[in-house]
């Protein structure tokens, strides 16, 4: 039951802003989220190809996107003279572990604008680990096993997915409005776009993408080729 008691005029205003704060958080509810889900396709020499995996799919600034990154750590192992997974898409900040599991040493770097650095050698059971600081695509390598390469993705956003090989996608969650959208491919352009997302709806993208060519060469950290190395 409301007391009658009367009120001092300060805790009549404090009492009027508690009660219309209230009432406007009840018909105030958070901006509503839906979903973007499509399939890539990708165009090889004129002709469709069938497997359409490992492209690449985000958004750009989606508000409030601020993930725990803690939970968002990777590894990429080394595991028969290979990176596995040989393509990793992980969000700025997050860190990624680098377990060697081979009986050989190695030694992971990168020489890419989006990170450059040098782990060194290393044996079976260590592992050093890199925090990715900046976006882009980081290009993997052993410097001594020339077979070992690998691909990583750094987005700015949790709003990512990777295609199977029938090339379809999905993103959840999203909060409703306008973004850029990004299809990224290893042997070719980028898909760039927009989607508009709706509270409680299901955006639709037909993202085109079409082959190049790509040289599967590479250097030594050094600049020198494999077979040179001393």
């Amino acid at each position: 039951m409301l007391s009658m008691k009367r009120l001092s005029q300060p805790a009549l205003i404090a009492a009027v802003v508690a009660a219309l704060s209230a009432t406007l958080s009840l018909g105030r509810a958070g901006p509503g989220t839906g979903s973007v889900q499509g399939i890539v396709t990708i165009d090889k020499d004129g002709s469709s190809k069938n497997d359409r995996s490992q492209t690449v799919v985000y958004l750009e600034g989606v508000p409030g996107s601020s993930p725990d990154l803690d939970k968002l750590r990777r590894s990429i192992r080394q595991r028969d003279q290979t990176f596995s997974p040989d393509l990793t898409v992980i969000v700025k900040g997050a860190t990624i572990d680098f377990p060697n599991e081979d009986k050989v040493f190695h030694n992971v770097f990168s020489l890419s604008e989006a990170a450059k650095f040098d782990l060194g050698l290393y044996k079976q059971g260590e592992s050093k680990s890199i925090t990715f600081r900046r976006t882009g695509v980081v290009d993997l390598y052993c410097n001594i096993h020339p077979e070992m390469v690998a691909k990583i993705v750094v987005v700015d956003t949790p709003f990512f997915a990777v295609t199977g090989a029938d090339g379809r996608f999905r993103l959840d969650g999203v909060p409703a409005g306008t973004y850029p959208v990004v299809a990224w491919q290893a042997r070719g352009a980028p898909y760039r776009g927009e989607v508009t997302v709706t509270p409680g709806g299901n955006a639709a993208l037909d993202i085109k993408l079409v082959e190049g060519q790509v040289s599967k060469t590479h250097l030594r950290k050094d600049g020198t080729p494999y077979g040179r190395y001393k």
